[in-house]
């Protein structure tokens, strides 16, 4: 049979295929044996860092693919290179005898570490060996080399370099072990995991090669493979942090009983990981005769000195308002959050603007990712960031898998709490009207789930249920409705009893279908009841007439769109939900605030009369505001200026709404000018009676502007417009599966997001635009500017808002559902 060996062509790595090669051919003379060179993108690429160029094998990707195409049969490479599993198709054979695993150092001119003088510089390109080296001296300095051996000498000597660091393996193959002046023993610095082994990597099924292959190999060397790529794999590295790890065997135990049995090897591996940026480094070595074990074992206490923590955070069962104080404090304080499908998403909106949300949802028969892989990622984000939260519906450990989280992550050494939901099994009931218990009617309850893993129904104790008068509650059961509804009357609870089924508890979808438990099941078909649903039984059910007080709020079973400006929930959408409506927010922009100290990039034509410093604010009479983000913009500038509130204490105050009036109060300034009706034109009206010509006027504005103020007070005062914010666009898309007719109504806070909103609809929709909205869907808006807006779009259907707010904007869909708003249109 003929072999080719593939390999990349670096001096290097043909010596090392030439050893596989040679010793196959003593071990096989009846097979023949070639070596075919494969150029590799970290060949090719010799400009950047490594861990900017790609992920750990990088080296190897072009091999591999011909292995997998059958060009090549053995894949020759530095077991140090290998990701920690190989690529799909592919198998590594048992670790042949390994050359000195140690790192070295190559001076120019010194003999050892210890020689060097403070500022030495020191050419490695890994980072593992910086920060070791670094920490054992501190005072040198380290800069990035690459290339091959031969290479990197030439570039101490062009560059000056004081030394490098290389792996004594490859001078030693290579014959050059007489350049190492010093070796760098484990204690040290800790040797990339698997260093010195060589990786001899074939197509999975080659069970005859395999065979050759692994009947050459070292039992020790394969220990130490599988203990140090182990950990390699237990801690998910690659090239972009430093991790380190070898393993020795220090001594064999001979507990040998009669039969010759009990001749054990005791291995010792040290191990080492840290951060990209080198912040944090952490270290430990464990002993045992189980190296598979003690990869674990070093991963586990490596995370209990580096990750950060998990918090289990029950969402509460859809309405974002029943988050717990604890909970919404650590979603608050999170750098990274992964949230399931029935945690609310206006949840996230609590988040730090740079924190990483992760979507890992859950549906029947659809899971995003699984429940093992849930489990990995909170492992992999502890030890990337400080706080994590898992936000999961309901409660965390009510049928919400948190406990096997939790063990996987004590397992790991990842430190967790738990903040505690509330359970969708009792506050699905009550938004329903229905009270789990209920005195003279249910003193207790049963909480089950309905399923089991294999998707049947589970074992449930139907005679316990059926036997007392306690409520049953069914969660994750709609698929299994008329099962349960038969066990239960085949275990003798009357047909009559009452039953609901409640879907979507607790958010504006919520929708109830209650009967007789004989019928529930057809009654739920009809009335097109969808998961996620709660099924409950017994005679709390007939309460519900009493005490449904969500499904009677005056906006209940109604719909809008609300396209906002900003990353918050705007006001228009809590107050609406408030109402008991359901709203769609999109995003179609979002707010950057413009500096205007001195040296900022401000228009040359506002540069003499509005930097923002005490000799220019000492000369303006009036600061006019008509947004509460040209206050932020102010005072953002004055602490950039090194001023405070005292700098404006001479300067008279206008102002526009309410909201403007709330954000200056902020701050400690209450308006000395706001009219009554919230819009331009009432501000200009009593403006235009408190200026003198002689009076300088900062109106800080977004940009670009239209110049009214500009326009309506020349000859009454010395304006200058200040731009102080962008509304910049945000691309936006409505909910998969929705359209503006599935919508009561849309609600615009401004002129900019009603362009932005026609702007971003698609082309055949802009088309149908030509002629108002579609016929029947009102729009609301926040005043005049708005409205014309809208009408420069030929929409029809508009109300307008009585004064400029938000409250008023959600006062008007009220009473435009009630008849009494008239059309603006």
């Amino acid at each position: 049979m003929e072999y080719i060996i593939g390999t990349r062509g670096s001096k290097l790595a043909l010596v090392q295929a030439e050893y596989v090669c040679e010793r196959l051919r003593e071990a096989y003379p009846q097979d023949s044996f070639s070596i075919q060179i494969i150029k590799t993108k970290g060949d090719l690429i010799q400009d950047r860092p490594l861990d900017q160029i790609g992920a750990k094998g990088l080296f190897v990707k072009e091999i591999e693919e011909q292995i997998l195409s059958g060009e090549v049969h053995i894949g020759v490479h530095s077991m140090k290179d290998m990701p920690a599993i190989p690529a799909e198709g592919l198998v590594f054979t048992k670790a042949w005898k390994r050359e000195d695993p140690r790192d070295v150092l190559i001076l120019r001119e010194k003999k050892s570490l210890a020689e060097l003088p403070a500022g030495a510089v020191i050419g490695t390109g890994s980072k593992r060996r910086a920060f070791q080296l670094l920490s054992l001296r501190p005072d040198l300095k380290t800069v990035d080399i690459r290339g091959n051996v031969d290479t990197r000498l030439r570039k101490m000597t062009e560059q000056g370099l004081d030394g490098i660091v290389l792996a004594a393996a490859g001078l030693k193959r290579l014959s050059m072990d007489q350049v190492i002046s010093q070796y760098l023993e484990p204690e040290e610095m800790i040797p990339a995991p698997a260093q010195g082994i060589l990786a001899l990597e074939i197509r999975a099924g080659e069970e005859k090669l395999l065979e050759m292959l692994d009947a050459l190999s070292d039992e020790k060397s394969t220990e130490m493979a599988k203990a140090e790529r182990g950990f390699l794999a237990e801690m998910g590295a690659d090239c972009h942090v430093p991790v380190g790890a070898v393993c020795r065997c220090v001594e064999t135990m001979d507990n040998r009983k009669a039969d010759g049995s009990g001749l054990q090897k005791l291995y010792q591996l040290d191990a080492m990981f840290g951060d990209s940026a080198g912040k944090k480094v952490a270290y430990t070595s464990q002993l045992g005769t189980d190296t598979e074990i003690l990869a674990k074992e070093a991963a586990c206490e490596i995370r209990k000195q580096l990750a950060g923590k998990v918090i289990l955070v029950g969402a509460g069962p859809g309405d974002p308002g029943l988050i717990t104080v604890k909970g919404l404090q650590a979603i608050r304080e999170a750098d990274c959050i992964i949230y399931d499908r029935l945690a609310s998403p206006e949840l996230l909106q609590e988040a730090k603007p740079d924190c990483e949300c992760i979507y890992v949802g859950k549906a029947n028969h659809n899971h995003t990712m699984k429940q093992e892989d849930i489990n990995q990622l909170l492992v992999d984000m502890a030890m990337k960031y400080e706080k994590t939260v898992r936000l999961k519906g309901g409660d965390v450990y009510v049928f919400g898998r948190g406990g096997e989280e939790g063990l996987y992550l004590r397992e790991r050494g990842v430190s967790f709490e738990v903040v505690p939901g509330i359970s969708s099994s009792m506050a699905g009931l009550a938004y329903a009207g229905i009270p789990i218990t209920h005195r003279g009617v249910a003193t207790g309850f049963h909480v089950v789930t309905a399923h089991n893993k294999r998707d049947e129904l589970a074992d449930i104790d139907f005679k316990a249920m059926a036997a007392g008068k306690d409520t049953c509650v069914f969660l994750m059961g709609l698929s299994k409705l008329g099962e349960i509804a038969e066990k239960l009357i085949e275990a003798g609870m009357s047909s009559d009893t009452p039953a609901a089924v409640i879907s979507h508890a607790t958010t504006a979808e919520q929708k109830t279908c209650t009967a007789a438990l004989n019928h529930i099941a057809e009654e739920v078909v009809q009335a097109g009841i969808t998961s996620p649903a709660l099924i409950v039984v017994g005679q709390v059910v007939k309460l519900r007439e009493s005490l449904n007080f969500f499904e009677t709020k005056p906006l209940f079973g109604k719909s809008y769109l609300v396209p906002r400006v900003g990353e918050k929930t705007s006001e228009i959408t809590e107050g609406l939900q408030e109402l008991g409506a359901h709203v769609d927010e999109i995003q179609v922009g979002s707010i950057r605030y413009l500096s205007f100290v001195e040296g900022a990039d401000l228009d040359k034509a506002h540069l003499d009369k509005a930097h923002l410093d005490k000799t220019h604010l000492d000369q303006v009479n009036w600061l006019l505001f008509t947004s509460k983000h040209g206050v932020r913009s102010i005072f953002e500038n004055l602490d950039r200026a090194e001023l405070d509130i005292r700098a404006l204490s001479h300067v008279k105050i206008a102002a526009i709404g309410e909201k403007t009036a709330e954000v200056l109060k902020t701050y400690g300034i209450h308006a000395d000018l706001m009219p009554k009706a919230y819009h331009s034109a009432a501000l200009l009206d009593v403006l235009k009676k408190k200026l003198k010509p002689e009076n300088v006027v900062w109106y800080p504005q977004v940009t670009p502007a239209d110049g009214q103020y500009k326009t309506a007070l020349s000859g009454y005062c010395q304006l200058v417009e200040i731009p102080a914010y962008e509304n910049i666009e945000a691309a936006w898309k409505l909910p998969e599966g929705k359209s503006l007719e599935s919508y009561d109504g849309i609600c615009f806070s401004c002129g900019s997001s009603v362009k932005r909103l026609l702007e971003g609809m698609p082309v055949e929709m802009v088309e149908r635009m030509s002629e108002g909205m579609p016929e029947g869907i009102p729009c609301y808006s926040i005043g005049p500017k708005t409205t014309e807006t809208l009408k420069e779009w030929k929409i029809e259907h508009i109300y307008q808002a009585a004064n400029a707010t938000c409250q008023s904007v959600v006062e008007c869909v009220l009473e435009h559902c009630n008849g009494k708003e008239q059309c603006h249109g």
